[in-house]
């Protein structure tokens, strides 16, 4: 598939090489020679400001992956195909769809001041999907849906190819146990600070899991390895293993000989990091 744009920049370059991933075709191969695009016997599209050829799929830009550094975007979101789309311009397609796609794919809002959440972050209801309320939709994975299709009725010979699904679930074990294997020190001081707080629950919970009475809440390592059994999945598990605990930081001491024996024995079943 052929693309031509009067300028092969950095940002298209990027979003042409994730579309063609996505969409299955093996490149989208960039042109800023018109005749060469002209004579080509394949699907093409144009992604330039006027149209060229009448056998092209025209996708006029936005300017937003022709344009240098960081700067707001004004954006108009509307409706398509039952879905939401932005960057509204001319041609065969309602929208830029490498701009937008960019302008999600990379977080672009992100780079320009936004206010930061409780932990530092940007806040996601500062984000555009959120405002939007398209937040929980793959829109995307949706936009090129329907782009493939667009395609096909441009270029009947133009074939769609098959995607391939793998479910492939990964964990951050950021806290290994509740209330095991932490120590005398964090215990009581966790229980203390309970106190204060009023927080009776949490203290008599810690010391039912610590008279196992009752199993600690967050080890649910046996009932997840039965779920990767029965459904034959290869899960990846992150260990986060600092030597320091933090505010956000909580996880036991990795020379803990329980933590060690925990990570070793997902290490014989699963890829871990």
């Amino acid at each position: 598939m052929l693309l031509y744009s009067y300028t092969s920049a950095s940002r298209l370059q990027y979003i042409t090489s994730f579309i063609s991933k996505e969409i299955g075709v093996e490149a989208i191969e960039l042109t800023n020679d018109i005749d060469s695009f002209i004579q080509h016997p394949g699907p093409k599209i144009n992604y330039s400001n006027q149209r060229i050829s009448e056998n092209e799929y025209w996708i006029k830009p936005h300017g937003l992956l022709f344009e240098k550094g960081i700067q707001f975007q004004n954006i108009q979101c509307f409706e398509w195909n039952e879905q939401k789309a932005f960057f509204k311009t001319e041609g065969d397609h309602p929208f830029d769809l490498f701009a937008a796609s960019f302008y999600l794919l990379s977080r672009y809002e992100e780079y320009l001041p936004h206010q930061k959440d409780t932990y530092g972050r940007y806040a996601h209801e500062n984000s555009l999907a959120f405002k939007e309320n398209f937040l929980h939709v793959p829109l995307i994975n949706q936009w090129l849906k329907d782009f493939m299709n667009s395609l096909k009725e441009k270029f009947p010979q133009f074939q769609i190819p098959n995607s391939q699904f793998l479910f492939l679930p990964t964990y951050d074990i950021d806290e290994a146990w509740s209330y095991k294997h932490k120590g005398g020190w964090r215990t009581v001081g966790a229980s203390i600070k309970n106190l204060f707080q009023g927080n009776l629950s949490n203290i008599v919970e810690r010391k039912r899991v610590l008279m196992n009475l009752r199993k600690d809440p967050f080890d649910a390592y046996e009932w997840m390895d039965k779920l990767h059994e029965d459904l034959h999945l290869q899960p990846r598990y992150f260990f986060l293993v600092p030597e320091k605990t933090s505010k956000y930081d909580k996880n036991i001491s990795p020379k803990e000989k329980m933590f060690q024996d925990l990570i070793r024995r997902h290490s014989e079943k699963y890829l871990i990091g």
